[in-house]
């Protein structure tokens, strides 16, 4: 693979965090081979992770390290963080936060919402960073949706809104209707890259469907006064001026979206690597970066400027055989 050279602005640095067992890394190795920046797609239970590549992670089949993968889509260059999820574990997920501009919380469809995810949740709160939620799993027997929904509003945040909603659940689960292009993706048995056919929205799914998208405008209008008293109105809002009304409610932590898939079959991998793309920050959209210097007292604000002078924050160093020590760095500045 030739990695091409990107503008800041078309980096997407996201950490994708959440409790343990909740399908973080399965996620990660899937967008990523979706995206074909990977050859092979991955499994924890097979020991092939992209992110869990560990003798330890390997024999344990979770994670134990942060570790970090790309992904290349619509012209952007997405690094995905992928974190640890058990509490012995925790500076890992907590530097993986500090080093993203945003955030995606994984929440099993048959777990919900855990005191895992509640830590990381807080550790992006804390952080000031984007976030969206990933309902995983969601073909596992059990698997609920609407409940963890209520979950996520009840015990993490009520400013959460599905953009999507799943077409059956557990063993049944083969599609997601869209609420922005108010159409359904059917995934066929088999499909090895997140293929779909795009159908019109199921005559069984029309009332649902109606509901949610009538929650999500709702919500989306609120955070633009301007596009409110449009609604309100009567007038209809586009989905171009809808993306970008929730990208900068979600940068102001206003609103947080919410999709669902089945990363093991891929499904719901293209809907969230074009979102990733659409709604989270570049590093050139974040606010400017609190550092001091060494030596001196007074601190100084660290602009996301590619001509400014470089600066970068170390946020992990391993020791790899036959290598030696390797540290990872986001580049602040420079």
């Amino acid at each position: 693979m030739i990695v091409r050279p990107y503008k800041t602005g078309d980096i997407r640095n996201v950490a994708v965090v959440g409790h343990g067992a909740s399908g973080k890394t399965s996620l990660v190795d899937a967008l990523a081979f979706v995206a074909g920046t990977s050859k092979r797609h991955g499994s924890v239970k097979d020991g092939t992770a992209l992110t869990d590549y560990t003798a330890d992670e390997i024999e344990r089949k979770y994670s134990i390290n942060l570790a970090i993968a790309v992904a290349e889509w619509m012209d952007a260059k997405l690094n995905l963080i992928d974190t640890p999820g058990y509490l012995d574990f925790t500076g890992e997920a907590l530097a993986g936060v500090w080093a993203a501009d945003g955030a995606v919380v994984v929440v099993s469809a048959t777990g919900g919402v855990e005191v895992g995810t509640e830590k990381v949740w807080d550790y992006a709160e804390q952080r000031g960073v984007p976030r969206m939620f990933f309902v995983s799993l969601m073909d596992k027997e059990h698997a609920d949706f609407e409940k963890v929904y209520h979950q996520i509003k009840e015990r993490l945040t009520p400013k959460v809104i599905p953009v999507e909603i799943p077409v059956g659940e557990g063993p049944e689960f083969h599609g997601i209707i869209n609420l922005f292009s108010k159409k359904c993706h059917l995934y066929k048995k088999g499909t090895k890259a997140g293929e779909y056919e795009e159908l019109d929205v199921p005559a069984e799914y029309q009332s649902r469907f109606d509901e949610y998208s009538r929650e999500l405008i709702e919500r989306i209008a609120e955070t633009d006064d301007t596009l409110l008293e449009r609604y309100l109105g009567g007038e209809e809002i586009g989905r171009d001026e809808a993306i970008r009304a929730l990208k900068t409610g979600m940068a102001r932590g206003e609103i947080f979206p919410l999709f669902c898939g089945a990363a093991e079959l891929t499904y719901g991998t293209r809907a969230l690597l074009s979102k990733l793309v659409e709604l989270m920050p570049s590093p050139a959209d974040r606010p400017s970066l609190e550092a001091q210097k060494w030596g001196a007292a007074d601190k100084v604000a660290v602009k996301p400027d590619d001509a400014g002078l470089f600066v970068a924050q170390v946020f992990k160093t391993i020791s790899e055989p036959h290598v030696g020590d390797v540290t990872f760095f986001r580049v602040h500045s420079g």
